[in-house]
């Protein structure tokens, strides 16, 4: 086995800009949170998701909607023709 060779498991598909944008977002909820102490708990596992994304430059959601758009993408139109029988 070759372990000179560097394997990707998964694409990048977080760009640099919306890296910043997503540790910007993350932070000013958790901001959100400290500064609110009546906020739910459960609102800095939502924070965790876009800065966990940024950290790792890839998301799943994102992913997940590129396959659904290029699958409706590539998709040929039905058309539907009227056949004459003879």
């Amino acid at each position: 086995m070759n372990t000179s060779s560097k394997e990707t498991v998964f694409k990048e598909n977080v760009s640099t800009s919306e890296q910043a944008r997503r540790y910007i977002i993350g932070a000013a909820i958790l901001g959100l949170l400290l500064t609110n102490p009546n906020m739910p708990a459960w609102i800095a596992l939502v924070a965790c998701y876009p800065i966990f994304t940024a950290l790792i430059h890839w998301d799943p959601i994102n992913t997940a909607m590129q396959a659904v758009i290029n699958r409706v993408k590539h998709k040929q139109p039905v058309t539907f023709s009227k056949t004459t029988t003879a």
